[in-house]
C-alpha cells in the first residue's frame, strides 16, 4: 500500500504558475425575475461573469409541487452518507468512525463492530458506506475513510495527517459487524464519495484539503496525473483497474485516474438515464459548482474557476476558462456548499422527474435544479424552513426523495407530495 503524509505536501508542493494578469469584473444586470432569492453577488462584490446564460442564478420554475416532510429516523450524530439496502433498512455512515443501520421502525442500531481504524479529525474521518449493487447476495459494502500512515506519531500528528483509503467488506449476516475487511485502493486525499456504475466498476471522489488557511495555489495535484489527489478514480469491486481507464499505460499517470482538476467533491450521483456521472464540487469562496464528467476530461482546478481563495484574493487571475479545461455545468456564488447530490425518477412526485436535487450545507436548503439537454433551465430551493445543513439525498425504493440532515441531532426526512 502506498503511504503518503499529505503534511509534506503542506511543505512542498508549492508551485509558482505564470498567471493571466487579473481583469475586471463587472456586476452582473439586475437580478433575473423569480431567480433565488439569496442574491448573485458574494459580500465583496465578486461576480464571475458565467460562459453562458444560465450556468448560475437560473430562474426560478414556472410550476412548484406542494410536498409533505416526515421524519423517518433521528439520533444520528455527524452523519455522512445513506443508502438503501434491498430489505427497507438504511445503512448509515458517520463522519467519526461509525457505520449504523437504521431500522423500519426508525431507530438507528449500535455501531457496526469490524471496522479498521479511522483518523476522524476536522475535515477527516468516515465517509461513504456503499451497499454492492449485489448486496442481497453477496451482501459486500465499499466504504471509505481516511487511516494515519504507518509510522505517524498518533499523539502529536502533523495537520490533515490521514490518507484515503477505500475498503470492501462483508456485512455479517446479523448485520451487527463487518466481516473480511480488505483495502481495495489508496486514493490520497479527503472526500471519498463512492458510486458503482451499471458496469459494476466503482467510481470513487479524491479531494484536495480545503478551508481556511488552505490555499489553492499549495495543492497543485488536481493536474497533475501522478497523484489520485483532486481526482475522480475508477476501479473494479477488487480494487483492479479497469483496462479502459483513460490513462492506463501512460508515463508517469496513475492508471485508476478517470477525470482531473477536481477540487473538493462532496456529491455523485448517476443519470438514471445515461448513466453519466454528475458531481457537486465545492467551490474555495464562491464557485461551488456541478460537473458532468466525461473520461479523461480535465475540470480545470486550480488553473481556471469561479471562486477566490478565502482570503479574498484571486486565484490564478481570475480565469475562468482556458483551452483543454471544462467548464462546470452550473455555478454559484456566494457559496451554498453543496454536498450530497440524487436525480429522482420516481412517480410520487411527477414535477420532480428528471431534476437534480443538491444539498446544501451553508445554503441550509435543498436546491432543485431543472435539466434540459444538459443545462440547467430552473432552480428552486426547498426546506428553506428548516434552518439546517442538509448533507446527504436519495431517491427511496417507494418512489419518495430522502434527505438527511448534518449534525449531531441528524435526521432522515422522507419528501413526497401531498396528497
Amino acid at each position: 500500500m502506498r503511504t503518503f503524509r499529505l503534511a509534506l505536501i503542506l511543505a512542498a508542493a508549492t508551485t509558482t504558475v505564470a498567471a493571466q494578469g487579473p481583469r475586471a469584473i463587472p456586476r452582473p444586470p439586475a437580478q433575473v425575475p423569480n431567480a433565488p432569492p439569496d442574491g448573485s453577488i458574494a459580500p465583496d462584490g465578486y461576480a464571475p461573469i458565467p460562459a453562458w446564460l444560465g450556468q448560475t442564478r437560473a430562474p426560478r420554475p414556472a410550476r412548484s409541487e406542494a410536498y409533505a416532510v416526515e421524519t423517518v429516523a433521528s439520533g444520528l450524530a455527524g452523519a455522512f452518507s445513506f443508502h438503501f439496502l434491498p430489505d427497507g433498512r438504511i445503512i448509515v455512515s458517520e463522519r467519526p468512525g461509525r457505520i449504523r443501520i437504521v431500522g423500519k421502525e426508525g431507530k438507528p442500531s449500535e455501531p457496526l463492530a469490524g471496522l479498521p481504524a479511522i483518523w476522524g479529525r476536522g475535515p477527516q474521518g468516515l465517509f461513504e458506506v456503499l451497499p454492492d449493487r449485489d448486496f442481497a447476495r453477496n451482501r459486500v459494502v465499499y466504504f471509505s475513510y481516511t487511516a494515519l500512515p504507518e509510522g505517524t506519531d498518533a499523539a502529536n500528528p502533523p495537520r490533515l495527517a490521514g490518507v484515503l483509503l477505500v475498503a470492501r467488506a462483508k456485512l455479517s449476516d446479523d448485520s451487527t459487524r463487518l466481516e473480511d475487511v480488505k483495502t481495495i485502493l489508496n486514493a490520497e486525499g479527503i472526500g471519498g464519495r463512492i458510486v458503482q456504475a451499471s458496469d459494476g466498476t466503482l467510481l470513487v471522489s479524491s479531494s484536495i484539503p480545503a478551508g481556511v488557511g488552505i490555499n489553492s495555489v499549495d495543492w497543485p495535484q488536481p493536474q497533475q496525473l501522478d497523484s489520485d489527489m483532486g481526482k475522480i478514480l475508477r476501479i473494479n469491486p477488487d480494487g483492479s483497474v479497469p483496462k479502459d481507464n483513460p490513462f492506463v499505460g501512460r508515463s508517469n499517470a496513475r492508471p485508476e485516474i478517470y477525470a482531473l482538476g477536481i477540487r473538493d467533491d462532496q456529491g455523485m450521483a448517476l443519470h438514471p438515464g445515461s448513466g453519466a456521472l454528475w458531481v457537486s464540487e465545492h467551490g474555495p469562496r464562491g464557485g461551488d459548482e456541478i460537473n458532468l464528467i466525461e473520461r479523461g476530461k480535465n475540470y480545470g482546478f486550480p488553473d481556471i474557476g469561479y471562486g477566490h481563495e478565502y482570503t479574498g484574493k484571486p486565484i490564478y487571475g481570475d480565469r475562468t476558462s482556458a483551452p483543454g479545461m471544462e467548464q462546470p455545468i452550473y455555478f454559484w456564488t456566494p457559496d451554498i456548499a453543496p454536498a450530497g447530490i440524487a436525480f429522482y425518477s420516481g412517480r410520487l412526485v411527477p414535477g420532480w422527474r428528471d431534476n437534480l436535487f443538491v444539498c446544501a450545507l451553508a445554503g441550509k436548503h435543498l436546491v432543485r435544479l431543472v435539466i434540459e439537454r444538459n443545462r440547467v433551465v430552473a432552480e428552486e430551493r426547498l426546506l428553506t424552513e428548516l434552518d439546517a445543513r442538509l448533507r446527504d439525498v436519495h431517491e427511496g425504493p417507494d418512489g419518495a426523495l430522502y434527505v438527511m440532515t448534518d449534525g449531531n441531532e441528524g435526521k432522515i426526512l422522507r419528501l413526497a407530495r401531498k396528497p
